[in-house]
């Protein structure tokens, strides 16, 4: 194995017949400085770890530093602390009606770890201590006798005492989760007790029909990807008129409900928001109306990638497990990663208070070290997301170049393997560059959010223009970042030489792009559509006559859920490799003629290479054939 140390690749050569074997290792410094970041990660785990107890805050803490539902260690000088509260899981506030008390990080009021909430108005200190007396609750100080309550706010409650509810381990009066008109209400009684009970109840009874429904969108899912690769022509012109029929019903619908509004009360709020959206529309529609009349000779070339990259599939079917790993290590690092994030946000020194309450002091050093935290578990979900690009890429490609595809020799594996061996830092070098970019975003919103009724309209509007403006750089960077993979998988280019050479590439086919990419993506997410949908009705036809069940959509929905997300890692398969067989396509147009270098294309898109040739030799042909009448037509006249 050799190391690049100029960033100077070697020549494609001539008789270039797929993915280059003989490679080096790319973008070194780029790896070591992934490696180096994950050291400083593995230091700030160390600082969180000590510093830190993610369950002060999901289980809450009483006012002696005691955390809820476990045994506790002792802090000094505070005689209430360290006490075992394994049997009191709940923390219950004296000042129950301030919300900010209940889910702030800091208060003044008492709290208490409890048994249980009050289930009843408790409307006087008899009342607290017959909860005390029958062990249902204690609701004063530890150390307390029963004899000795006082409803004054320090030692008990003052009365009267809320129903409380426990929700994320607080007690909540009931007040608090209803509101006007019921509204609230609703949403109390769904995220009830009872109502999770049922549930779950439900969940277990329908577990193997929920397994039945997955495994159903898993068959939906091959029958939609073989579809799209026998009938590729039918789907996505059937997908071109609902859109166009779609864009002009929503806009026709927008103005009749503009012209309807305006002659009820002209002066209505809603007759300037409909035209507003009816104008919008409008000019949507006409722009999408105009690319698809300029494309519409490119379409037959997506049908074709359609149709390539639905073989390439059915060669390499493993190729579909691809986004399950990616899954599982995004899974995996995404627990990491909120773990470590809890435990950042909770870590501090105990400071007592002169009424002898504790608090955290926070730690100044991690109050900074959050955005490296952050910024690190950007890095990490773009770097495995890279590499499923770059793993489909290179078998994708090896399939595309391989002209007897039966020969074909494990080509996910060796995709695999030239990645770990020579590409690792140049899908770091690709992945740092998004997160820095998300990174800039998120401390962009941060801003915003400090500045929000301070910052005046102009800075307001300038901070949502910014935003705008790093949303669309970051698509952008994400498109060429995706593509330059594509190349690093082909020819084993550093990232910029790859990106540089699918950005020219891209730029020389814009109007195939823009085809593939508007057309293309839109019946993808049709396909996902419609593997949901039909789910979704085997689920009613398959649940809804099961009396036992209490919510039998429920299964349903989680169902669905599963089924969109085996759809979507089929059909971000089928995506990856629609555009890796794109370019692959055409550096085969660049660098062969279909004589003395036979293309490595399929019959299919040779046949549409060669009709698009004779249709250019025809237009040339009758340019040349104007400008001969048009010479003659001017000797004439000379003569």
């Amino acid at each position: 194995m050799t190391v690049s140390r100029s960033g100077e690749d070697q020549e494609v050569p001539d008789d270039f017949d797929g993915p280059l074997s003989e490679r080096s290792c790319r973008d070194v410094f780029f790896l070591l400085l992934f490696l180096a970041f994950w050291g400083g990660m593995g230091y700030v785990t160390y600082l969180a770890l000590i510093g830190g107890n993610m369950f002060r805050l999901l289980y809450g803490m009483d006012s002696w530093g005691n955390i809820c539902g476990v045994q506790n260690t002792a802090i000094g000088n505070v005689s209430l602390s360290g006490q075992d509260m394994t049997s009191k899981q709940f923390l219950f506030f004296y000042e129950l009606t301030d919300v900010g008390a209940i889910f702030g990080t800091s208060t003044d009021t008492v709290r208490l770890c409890v048994k249980s909430c009050p289930t009843e108005n408790i409307t006087s200190v008899a009342d607290i201590q017959t909860l005390a007396h029958n062990g249902t609750t204690v609701l004063c100080r530890y150390n307390v006798p029963i004899s000795s309550y006082v409803a004054d706010g320090v030692t008990c409650p003052t009365v009267p005492v809320p129903q409380a509810s426990p929700i994320l381990n607080r007690c909540v009066p009931d007040s608090l989760t209803t509101g006007v008109d019921g509204v609230l209400s609703s949403v109390s009684d769904v995220f009830s007790a009872q109502t999770w009970k049922t549930i779950l109840k439900d969940i277990e009874l329908s577990w193997q029909d929920v397994l039945i429904l997955v495994a159903v969108g898993f068959g939906f899912s091959i029958v939609m990807t073989a579809l799209m690769r026998f009938f590729a022509a039918v789907i996505i012109y059937l997908a071109i008129v609902v859109f166009v029929l779609g864009s002009l019903g929503g806009t026709g619908y927008l103005w009749y409900r503009w012209h309807s509004e305006k002659t009820v009360d002209a002066d209505g709020q809603n007759v300037q928001t409909f035209l507003i959206a009816a104008i919008c529309a409008t000019v949507v529609t006409v722009i999408v109306l105009l690319l698809l009349l300029i494309m519409r000779k490119r379409i037959g070339l997506v049908v074709q990638l359609f149709q390539e990259a639905g073989k390439a599939v059915a060669r390499m079917p493993l190729i579909l497990l691809q986004p399950v790993w990616t899954t599982i290590a995004t899974l995996l690092f995404g627990a990491y990663w909120v773990v470590i994030f809890l435990y950042i946000y909770t870590a501090g020194t105990p400071n007592v208070q002169t009424n002898g309450y504790v608090t955290f002091q926070s730690d100044s050093l991690l109050e900074k070290l959050v955005w490296y935290h952050v910024f690190g578990g950007l890095w990490m979900l773009q770097f495995l997301i890279g590499c499923q690009h770059v793993t489909i890429a290179g078998a994708v490609a090896t399939w595309f170049f391989t002209r007897d595809k039966k020969k074909m020799q494990s080509p996910i594996s060796k995709s695999m393997g030239r990645l770990i061996r020579y590409h690792l830092g140049s899908v770091a070098f690709g992945a740092m560059i998004i997160a820095l970019v998300q990174l800039a975003r998120i401390i962009l919103a941060y801003i915003q959010n400090r500045l929000k009724g301070r910052a005046g309209e102009v800075a307001d509007f300038c901070l949502r223009c910014l935003s705008c403006c790093l949303w669309c750089f970051e698509k952008v960077l994400k498109f060429i970042n995706r593509n330059a993979y594509i190349m690093i998988a082909i020819y084993g280019y550093n990232f910029c030489k790859s990106a540089q050479r699918a950005f020219s590439v891209l730029v020389s086919n814009a109007l195939r792009v823009a085809a593939l990419n508007s057309i293309g993506d839109f019946c993808l997410f049709l396909g996902k559509v419609a593997v949901v949908a039909a789910t979704v009705v085997v689920g009613i036809e398959l649940l809804q006559n099961r009396t036992d069940l209490t919510y039998y959509p429920v299964p349903i929905v989680l169902g669905a859920i599963g089924a969109f997300l085996i759809a979507h890692c089929f059909f971000t398969v089928y995506e990856m490799a629609i555009d890796t067989i794109f370019l692959c396509f055409c550096e085969d147009e660049e660098r062969n003629d279909g004589v003395t270098k036979p293309y490595y294309s399929s019959v299919g898109l040779r046949d549409y290479l060669q009709k698009q040739e004779r249709a250019i030799r025809a237009k040339q042909s009758k340019k040349q054939q104007k400008q001969q009448q048009q010479q003659g037509y001017d000797n004439e006249g000379y003569e």
